[in-house]
């Protein structure tokens, strides 16, 4: 009955001051919430100290870096953070509401007798829009292709040569527009055409960021589009040896994937770190809902090293990756003469019935690609640090026509019908500037050569390319602003010089280009929660060698590629403005975004298709006009409740022939997303467990002129899909599981932007099958551990 009492007249004087204070004063309903993140790479700070100076009131960060801090009468207020290694952050911060701020420590390096804190420079933020995929996107994407991972940021989509060759588009630009980032390396080998994929293991990156628009100024000319950033994971930093073995199948193609990464650092030598990555992938025949295309299994193998000596002042990282496949090229898109080329057009399917086998036969690609790198870094002092990166790349590619040589001895040998040989050597120079009276920079020089060999029959010839650039950016941004700013500039020369026979004659035409890119931007936050962003500039991109001088078949497009030597360099002025709104439980983003280009270099299809002695086979020829690409991508992530998340995605892209008015072909259709996610309660066995759902409808891509193909744009379609996961708890590390369904009512469709459309349905239903495993080799002797602090008692730590 007391008991009864005590809480009943708790709850009337509560009433009563509630009621106060709507004379008297303000109720302390407010709350702060937020994160400290590292500046530099964006990693959580757990055990960040967030208080309220003159107040009790304070919390310290949790695991994700995450606090909130409830009952803040509303007002203006001085907030502390603090995080060991870093300086304390005090901010001026009116308090109305639910109240969200986020905190970037700046990381300093401190040497203790028994304790290396080693810290990291804060990266400013970008004007561009710039996507990390999360850990869970990463996780249900483990086992396909660099390509097909990149698809979950919105305005990003693949080219596709059947079902195993994905290419990355960016805002409707591809291949040498888009620049792809392997372990800080701009990657470099084939990837001027259409099917040459990527030649990176995906289960190597730990992060993949997608930075969409011109990132010249800081890449070079390749960049015009964006960036996509692949990072493996840093070299361990704490004493002991572990790691994960990944396990994935896949129903369709009946593939089966194993990875494996091991990574160590030793108590005795605390600089020196080290990691071993593998991969072994193995697919057959897929199936469409209806039938098996002929040869399209692919076989990989991949593996890593790498190591780092590390300390205060200086370090070195070295850097080995080799990537090797096998992929097989769908017969049905190798015809023999023009009438049955018109066949496969008008076709449902495939004119060649097949099976399912795992044998790779004619056509076929194999291809080798190898990366080297060494980076070394020197604290210049209180001022900044000094990074010399230097990198050599190898990549080796075979390409098999459909028949063999009619000479039996010659056929025995089994040669390719074309090699290609490209090396390539970059070293980059800079100096970075921390921050001082709100300025943050960088100054740089950059440098490539490279050099390309071919055997056999001729499509492209042996060239020699060399770039040298020198580049400065700058950011300014200051804790009491809402404004955030920067801008940047870059020269780069560039020299390519072809080698090829004419009437028995080698001709070595040699052309060289050089210009300037710009760049600049701005960051306002309107309030806590509302952000914009804006960015503009210019970019340039000389015409690349296949451009100039492609003329045959492109093997492995299964298209005859026409170039044109008296291209001009490419010229782009862009302009985007981005929008991001975030609240505890909501996050939506909208960016806007108008490309004009000046000498837009085109691939156009030709009518009618070539016939050849190897077949026929539609033509397309490199063409060039003044573009306008406009369009808008949107993401809304809303937290319903505390178990239902919902995500929304949407890319819209118009791209024109300014000089005709008319659409270009081979740009992406209109596409919507939506996903439903409803998680778990943690049981005794199981914990952080999910099931979601998946929506995804892409338009008819209508926009094309008239008799512009070979044949009309596929319909629309829509799919399903779905997701399972969960961990289990094993001791004291926990097994990811995990099942996915891809097009799970098993629809027959075509995708506009894959080039075998012509000839086939697009893969039918496919359920995956995930398994991460983390071990333990090696774990240190500890001291102590530090554990959480409660976030409602910790007056005392701010006082």
């Amino acid at each position: 009955m007391q008991v009864f009492l005590a809480r009943f007249s708790a709850v009337i004087l509560g009433i009563f001051l509630t009621a106060s204070s709507l004379f008297a004063q303000r109720a302390c309903t407010a709350s702060l919430y937020g994160k400290t993140v590292d500046d530099h790479n964006g990693e959580p700070l757990s055990y960040s100290v967030i208080s309220i100076a003159g107040t009790d009131k304070g919390a310290v960060t949790d695991e994700n870096g995450a606090y909130r801090i409830e009952g803040i009468c509303p007002g203006t207020y001085k907030v502390v953070c603090t995080h060991i290694g870093c300086d304390t952050l005090i901010l001026r911060l009116k308090i109305t509401g639910a109240t969200r701020k986020d905190f970037f420590p700046e990381h300093h390096a401190e040497m203790l007798d028994d304790v290396s804190i080693v810290g990291r420079i804060p990266d400013a933020q970008s004007s561009r829009s710039e996507t990390t995929l999360t850990e869970q996107e990463l996780e249900e994407s483990k086992g396909k292709t660099l390509g097909d991972l990149v698809k979950a940021v919105s305005g990003v989509t693949t080219i596709n040569n059947g079902s195993s060759i994905a290419k990355p588009v960016i805002h409707g630009m591809h291949s040498n527009r888009v620049l792809i980032l392997n372990n800080g390396v701009r990657q470099e080998g084939q990837q001027w055409g259409n099917e040459h994929g990527p030649e990176i293991d995906p289960f190597i990156a730990d992060q993949l960021t997608v930075v969409k628009g011109a990132n010249s100024v800081r890449y070079g000319t390749d960049a015009i589009a964006g960036v996509i950033l692949v990072n493996p994971r840093p070299l361990r930093d704490s004493a002991g040896i572990g790691g994960e073995v990944n396990l994935v199948g896949f129903s369709n193609g009946r593939q089966g994937v194993v990875s494996a990464m091991v990574d160590g650092n030793f108590a005795r030598v605390p600089a020196l770190s080290w990691r071993a990555q593998g991969t072994f992938k193995r697919g057959g025949n897929v199936h469409a809902p209806t039938y098996f295309l002929d040869n399209s299994g692919i076989r990989e193998y991949n593996f890593s090293l790498a190591g780092g000596y590390r300390t205060r002042k200086a370090g070195v990282e070295i850097f080995y990756s080799q990537f090797n496949t096998d992929i097989g090229i769908f017969t049905g898109a190798h015809i023999g003469n023009l009438t049955d080329l018109q066949r496969a057009f008008e076709a449902e399917e495939p004119l060649l019935p097949a099976d399912f086998s795992y044998e790779i036969g004619r056509p076929y690609q194999r291809i080798e690609h190898e990366l080297f790198k060494t980076e070394g870094y020197l604290r210049t002092g209180l001022l900044g640090k000094m990074t010399l990166t230097y990198a050599r790349q190898y990549n080796l590619r075979l390409e098999y026509d459909k028949d063999e040589p009619r000479n039996d001895s010659i056929a025995a040998l089994n040669r390719p019908e074309l090699q290609f040989e490209i090396t390539t050597h970059t070293a980059n120079l800079a100096w970075e500037h921390y921050r001082r009276h709100g300025f943050k920079g960088t100054i740089g020089i950059a440098g490539i050569h490279q050099g390309n060999t071919y055997a056999g029959r001729y499509f492209i010839p042996n060239f020699l390319k060399s770039v040298a650039g020198i580049f400065i950016t700058e950011n300014w941004k200051l804790d009491s602003s809402r404004l955030e700013l920067e801008a940047g500039a870059r020269f780069d020369y560039v020299d390519q010089q072809a080698f090829r026979w004419e009437n028995n004659v080698i001709v070595s035409p040699e052309f060289s280009y050089q210009n300037i890119s710009w760049n600049v931007g701005a960051i306002y936050s309107l309030t806590d929660q509302l952000k914009v962003r804006f960015n503009a500039g210019s970019a340039w991109r000389p015409p690349g060698i296949n451009e100039l001088f492609s003329d045959g078949l492109h093997h492995g497009a299964a298209a005859v590629e026409i170039g044109d030597e008296n291209l001009d360099p490419e010229r782009s002025t862009s302009f985007s403005l981005s929008g991001e709104y975030q609240t505890e439980r909501l996050q939506l983003n909208v960016d806007g975004y108008h490309h004009h280009f000046s000498n837009f270099v085109y691939l156009v299809p030709v009518l009618p298709p070539t016939l050849t002695i190897r077949g026929a086979f539609p033509t397309l020829h490199y063409k060039q006009l003044r573009a306008g690409l406009t369009g808008a991508d949107f993401t809304l992530r809303w937290r319903i409740t505390d178990r239902v998340n919902w995500t929304s995605k949407a890319s819209m892209l118009r791209a024109r022939n300014l000089d005709t008015e008319e659409f270009l072909v081979q740009m992406p259709a209109d596409r919507f997303e939506n996903t439903f996610e409803y998680r778990f309660k943690d049981g005794k066995f199981w914990r952080n467990g999910y099931i979601s759902g998946t929506v995804l409808g892409v338009l008819r891509q209508w926009r094309v002129p008239p008799n512009s193909d070979f044949a009309p744009p596929p319909a629309g379609y829509t799919l399903l899909g779905l997701q399972l996961g969960f961990d289990v708890p094993v001791g004291q590390q926990a097994i990811t599981c995990g099942v996915g369904m891809s097009n799970l009512l098993n629809a027959s469709y075509r995708d506009y932007l894959n080039r075998f459309r012509y000839y086939t349905n697009e893969m039918g239903r496919n359920i995956s099958f995930r398994l991460t495993v983390p071990f333990a080799i090696l774990r240190p002797k500890t001291k102590s551990q530090l554990s959480p602090l409660p976030s409602k008692s910790i007056s005392h730590l701010t006082q």
